[in-house]
């Protein structure tokens, strides 16, 4: 079962420019993570035209691309919406997010799914197993042996039941899936929000600070630190900075101004590729504050032994995600 800390040498992104959604305001992100990629990294690249490609090969003409056309595909999270590699197969899920107005758009990410098929074929050429369950690639992170998966899977397919949803998920990639709760304001529910293994014996947790608008946030990720401690894995904690920032949308279903938060100051959601940490950046709301999260979790990574990159995230964070919802590894 591919995972975080094992030795990577591709990469997939989509490149979003002229992307026809919002989507396209992350070209920067992408551009400044290529510049940051480990040199002995082969880039593998989704675009929608060769206007794009050519940018690309102007911007980075000391870099080789493997690239692939896709006229309609507009989606970053590749991450989410590709699936898991399991040694000589791709195990697919459903990629269908049920949160926000998304959950009305069948047909747009019955396009995706399809889409997504070229993709996995293209660049992995593994051969793809159906798996008949709603879920998104983050909600998910596992050292080979066990697997930590938020209760949005069980929400999402209401069909089954959670004893079945397990069985399902061991037999198709071979781990043994510990679902926990859902942090309750969380709508997205990907687990990599708040985790990410560093070893097999080693997870980073989030930590926020003390303020009275993440009183339950801290709650939740004191809950997760004991849950993984009573799996005897050792917790690393990870400084990230929450910001009060909803994005807005239309679905109408919270009295805010839209259901789910924008990722600036999540600092767990990086790219981790062999020796190197890809860590976003933020721009928050003091100075102090910028410079105190952006270094410290830079100085916390080196200390681990990592050679620490960095992305300026903000123009990606709007849309709710980071560094590694943007990418597939392998």
């Amino acid at each position: 079962m591919n995972c975080d800390f094992e030795k990577v040498s591709n990469i997939i992104l989509a490149y979003p420019l002229n992307f026809k959604n919002e989507f396209s305001k992350c070209t920067s992100v992408i551009d400044e993570l290529i510049n940051q990629l480990p040199t002995d990294i082969n880039i593998q690249i989704v675009a929608t035209n060769e206007g794009a490609l050519n940018q690309l090969d102007n911007l980075h003409p000391d870099k080789a691309f493997q690239t692939l056309l896709l006229e309609k595909w507009d989606d970053i999270w590749l991450r989410d919406c590709l699936g898991f590699i399991n040694d000589n197969k791709f195990v697919k899920p459903i990629y269908f997010p049920r949160y926000c107005e998304y959950k009305n758009r069948w047909n747009y990410f019955k396009r995706i799914n399809k889409a997504s098929r070229k993709i996995i074929s293209h660049f992995i050429n593994k051969p793809i197993i159906d798996l008949p369950l709603i879920w998104d690639g983050g909600n998910l992170v596992h050292n080979n042996k066990i697997g930590f998966i938020t209760s949005k899977i069980v929400e999402d397919n209401s069909s089954f039941n959670q004893e079945y949803i397990e069985k399902m998920i061991e037999e198709k990639l071979n781990i043994t899936p510990i679902i926990i709760p859902r942090q309750e304001n969380d709508v997205i529910g990907h687990v990599d929000g708040y985790m990410a293994f560093v070893n097999k014996n080693n997870i980073a947790i989030s930590t926020y600070p003390d303020m009275a608008f993440l009183k339950k946030d801290n709650e939740y990720l004191e809950q997760l630190r004991l849950i993984a401690s009573m799996k005897s894995i050792n917790v690393t904690r990870i400084n990230d900075r929450p910001v009060d920032e909803a994005i807005a949308c239309n679905c109408n279903e919270f009295r805010r101004k839209g259901c789910f938060y924008t990722a600036k100051g999540n600092y767990i959601n990086n790219l981790r590729i062999n020796d190197t940490v890809i860590l976003p950046e933020y721009t928050l709301s003091t100075k102090r504050e910028t410079d105190y999260y952006n270094q410290s979790n830079k100085e916390l990574y080196e200390s681990m032994g990592f050679d620490v990159k960095t992305v300026n995230c903000d123009a990606l964070a709007q849309f709710g995600g980071s560094l590694h919802c943007l990418s597939f590894t392998y």
